[in-house]
């Protein structure tokens, strides 16, 4: 049914791939479906999607308010038992800490097409990269829900970079929500913790991170015309890369932070719960007051690798060594927002952003 499904959404042709022709840059368009029975199910796969982060929660809630009636049974408390028992394992696997549990038929099916252009959305690609090597991919803007990794799926990927295995780090608080859980490392999550990502990058594979984390989640403003990039002190990403023999690869969203409306929480409220629990705290809603995003146009632009060898030097000790690798990782960092930040001013144009739009890499 899966396999049937996919042939007929690809029977549509709604990705157009293009080529430059010194081979370097791609481009990639997903199309909105056409026909009414299309947008429906188009609808109805993307409300579903982005509404899974409640799923296991609201099998948990309905759990406990009606435990007497549900379990009212010894057969329904046995049934219960053994089906928590036969979860548990797969929950406690610890899969987010190493190299996750990706599913490959559901990431590369067709569906996720229906998603992608519904925006519609637009990939491209600046230079081939080579699939012997690894990176770090520095995705910017984080946005509200990070819809942007959605563009990714379908085999977009595998087309734009061939041969490049990657996982992408994802909060630690989606791994603890049943169901949740489930999609994120389908789907080709890991925790964002930095023996995770080492353990990653040690296998071979690549790795997206997301440098703002959930600070720039509150810089995402709908009504201003300059994005925000919480870059200036993220200097972590770039350690990753030196040590584990990584390139930096910059990627820019433009048109996420346009999905969502959103209202201003108590800065002392937020803090206090980004600190305490991780959660960002905001109030944000989509269409008909749901998470369902208005529709906009979004465009994800991939840079040009940035090299981060460090050479170690003889007869050096660990103080002069630490200090030189220091000095290393701000001129790689100051290379790297320089990136980001041209890599907007070329590209705004051509992801519909007029000239008035600015960033701000703060």
């Amino acid at each position: 049914m899966g396999g049937a499904l996919s042939r007929r959404i690809d029977s549509l042709n709604l990705r157009e791939e293009t080529l430059s022709e010194d081979g370097e840059e791609m481009t990639i368009v997903v199309r909105p479906p056409r026909g009414a029975a299309w947008r429906l199910l188009q609808f109805l796969w993307g409300f579903a999607l982005i509404h899974y982060i409640f799923y296991g929660l609201f099998v948990l809630l309905l759990a406990v308010a009606f435990r007497e009636t549900l379990f009212a049974t010894y057969a329904a408390r046995l049934g219960g038992a053994a089906a928590l028992a036969l979860y548990l394992p797969s929950f406690l696997d610890g899969s987010e800490k190493r190299l996750g549990r990706p599913w490959d038929a559901l990431r590369l099916h067709g569906v996720w097409r229906l998603s992608q252009g519904y925006f519609p959305a637009t990939l491209r690609r600046t230079t081939k990269l080579d699939p012997k090597k690894k990176y770090v991919f520095g995705w910017h803007p984080h946005g509200i829900l990070i819809l942007s990794r959605i563009h990714t799926y379908g085999g977009n990927w595998e087309a734009l970079f061939p041969g490049v295995k990657f996982r992408v780090l994802g909060a630690t608080p989606m791994f603890y929500v049943p169901g949740c859980r489930e999609i994120c490392l389908w789907m080709g999550a890991v925790d964002a913790g930095r023996k995770t990502a080492e353990r990653v990058l040690k296998s071979g594979l690549s790795v997206s991170v997301y440098p703002g984390g959930s600070r720039e989640i509150f810089e995402t403003d709908p009504k201003s015309r300059n994005t925000v990039a919480v870059l200036r002190r993220r200097k972590g990403f770039v350690r990753l890369a030196i040590k584990n023999g990584a390139e930096l690869v910059p990627v820019f969203v433009f048109g996420e932070k346009k999905c969502y409306k959103r209202l201003n929480v108590p800065a002392k409220a937020r803090d206090f719960l980004l600190k305490t629990l991780k959660i960002p705290l905001i109030v944000f809603w989509g269409r008909f007051g749901t998470w369902y995003p208005f529709k906009a146009r979004q465009t994800v632009v991939f840079g040009a690798p940035i090299k981060t060898t460090f050479n170690d030097a003889v007869d050096e000790d660990d103080e002069k060594r630490a200090e030189r690798l220091e000095k290393h990782v701000d001129r790689l960092h100051a290379t790297y927002c320089d990136a980001v930040e041209q890599l907007f001013e070329k590209h705004k144009a051509f992801a519909g952003y007029g000239p008035e739009e600015s960033l701000t890499v703060a």
